[in-house]
This record gives structure tokens, C-alpha cells and sequence, in this order.
């Protein structure tokens, strides 16, 4: 089958590049609004982008042409934290993806409790093993129906303890949880390890 993506609505070409780009890792980022009103919400378009500075991006699309609370606030604030989600806090990771009003209180629907990080304001959220405490580095619109990419610097990580083996972070006790096309998930249990290899050897 031949897709040509210009021929496509904006609905279809959604559908085929969140089936096509898999697994994602999940941004399930808080932020914190001007009155102290938490907001917390998961977004799929997210990855690493550079080490030195130790920088991250996440794209952040418009609800009905209007900016969503989580970019309002990353602009006015400047800081953000990432949460990674397992497969312990899948379920109430979804249960902040709807669009609430921005005076309502995200971790306090789902029963997440909120912790005070290290560097930014925004909580973190103690049921996820892993933060990451970002500062706003820039903010890029793009497209015709504008997504924000918001790029941020790392500016600490909290790892649980229990997940530290040899001073690396253990995959098989992290049990991330991926996103892939429509409602579908994936889970980090059969796992693999392989050596990369080395362009400059040379078999004998």
C-alpha cells in the first residue's frame, strides 16, 4: 500500500505516522500555572536530542486552535518536569489525557501525589521512578495546524534507588511502557541486549 501523505486529511496522516513511528516513549509532564495550579499530561511525540547541553523535545498540539494548558504554562514559567511512565502508572497516566479546564488539578483526579523537586517549581510525581527537571531552552511552532515543540534542558534526574545496577539504570526492573498507533501500548518485558559494532575492526 502507497500512502502519498498529501492526499491524506490531518486525521489520516495522525493515524499513519503514530503506526509507523513505534514504540514512543511517553513525556507524562508537569507543570505548574502563575495561581500554583498543577497540571499534568502525557504526550507521545518526545525524545532526546542532544547530550552536552542535555537537551529534550516534546510536541505539543493546539485543541480546537487554542493553546493547551501545559505549553500556557511551560511559556510563562519556563520549567517543566518529564515523569516516566511504567507499567505500574499506565493506567493513571491515561487518566490525565483528557482536555480539562485549567482550573482543574490533574494528579489530584488520577490519585497522584505530587513531590517537590529538586531545581523547578513544577511537582514531580512520586508514583513514576524517573524525573527528569527541565528548563525552558525554546519554543518552535510549526505546521498548518500549529504544534508547539517545546525544547527543554535537563537540569536534574531523580531515579529510584532500587532501579540503580552497576551504576546504570536495570531495563528489566524499570518496566517502561511505550506508545504505539491508536490504542495500543507496549510493555518492556522481553528485552534483548546487543553489542554495537565497530567500523574499525577488521575481521583477520
Amino acid at each position: 500500500m502507497l500512502y502519498e501523505m498529501s492526499k491524506l486529511n490531518e486525521s489520516d496522516k495522525y493515524r499513519l505516522l503514530t503506526s509507523c513511528i513505534v514504540p514512543r516513549p511517553i513525556a507524562w509532564v508537569t507543570t505548574i500555572d502563575t495561581q500554583g495550579i498543577v497540571n499534568a499530561a502525557p504526550f507521545s511525540f518526545f525524545t532526546g536530542v542532544s547530550i552536552e547541553p542535555p537537551l529534550v523535545i516534546f510536541a505539543v498540539e493546539r485543541r480546537k486552535g487554542e493553546k493547551k494548558d501545559t505549553i500556557v504554562n511551560i511559556e510563562n514559567t519556563k520549567e517543566f518536569v518529564i515523569n516516566l511512565v511504567t507499567e505500574k502508572t499506565v493506567k493513571q497516566m491515561n487518566e490525565t489525557s483528557p482536555d480539562y479546564e485549567p482550573e482543574i488539578d490533574e494528579m489530584q483526579s488520577a490519585k497522584l501525589t505530587p513531590i517537590r523537586s529538586h531545581f523547578v517549581k513544577p511537582p514531580s510525581i512520586k508514583e513514576s521512578p524517573i524525573h527528569l527537571e527541565c528548563t525552558l531552552d525554546q519554543v518552535i511552532e510549526i505546521g498548518s495546524s500549529p504544534h508547539s515543540l517545546v525544547i527543554g534542558k535537563v537540569e536534574y534526574i531523580t531515579v529510584e534507588d532500587e532501579l540503580i545496577d552497576d551504576d546504570r539504570i536495570s531495563m528489566k526492573d524499570l518496566q517502561a511502557v511505550g506508545r504505539l498507533g491508536g490504542k495500543w501500548y507496549t510493555e518492556t518485558t522481553s528485552l534483548f541486549e546487543l553489542d554495537r559494532l565497530d567500523w574499525r575492526k577488521k575481521e583477520v
